[in-house]
């Protein structure tokens, strides 16, 4: 699997965000490997228990890392552009994407790929051709993943990991902020 960083710089892959189980996550499509995954933390938000798989195995890493896969998520509804889709996530650790799509989605999407235009065209047997274009409201740059961020809080390496302002609320004054014991100014 590739990295993010790597992979928004491919030509064979997309990322995007996809809507899963009604949910927006970021996430990579790629022809390259065969299943499709998840992140753990991403998957908790779903409240849906995984089960387990007969067998666990090892999924590689461009990285050189081998991450073990022991539970699966089965018929996720995978939203694009309105269009409802199946999906079985198998559970991952991944830190650059909640989700990565593989050939398996693919596959039952009857999907053609278009790298050059970043177009995946579903092409359902007895029902209408629907193509989607990957638009660039994608995520780049210093973005990371859930699971990215829950390791990096828990190695306190984060500072700030969203700065959110509401516009319609007005800034506190200096006289509205409480006191908890005044000092003494020195001249």
């Amino acid at each position: 699997m590739k990295g993010r960083q790597s992979s928004e710089a491919y030509p064979d892959v997309m990322t995007c965000i996809l809507t899963v189980q009604s949910h927006d996550v970021y996430s990579l499509i790629d022809h390259g490997p065969t299943l499709s995954y998840v992140s753990p933390y991403v998957a908790m938000e779903f409240a849906i228990e995984p089960e387990q798989l007969h067998e666990s195995f090892f999924v590689a890493t461009l990285i050189g890392e081998s991450i073990m896969a022991m539970r699966v998520y089965r018929d996720f509804i995978v939203t694009v552009r309105g269009w409802d889709t199946m999906a079985g996530l198998i559970e991952l650790g991944m830190v650059d994407f909640d989700v990565v799509m593989g050939m398996d989605w693919l596959y039952s999407c009857f999907s053609k790929l278009d790298y050059r235009t970043r177009t995946v065209r579903f092409d359902f047997p007895n029902e209408s051709v629907n193509e989607w274009k990957r638009d660039d409201v994608a995520p780049k740059g210093r973005f990371i993943s859930y699971l990215k961020a829950i390791k990096m809080m828990n190695k306190r390496c984060i500072y700030h990991l969203v700065r959110v302002t509401d516009i319609d609320v007005e800034a506190p004054t200096l006289e509205s902020v409480p006191v908890m014991k005044e000092f003494p100014q020195g001249d």
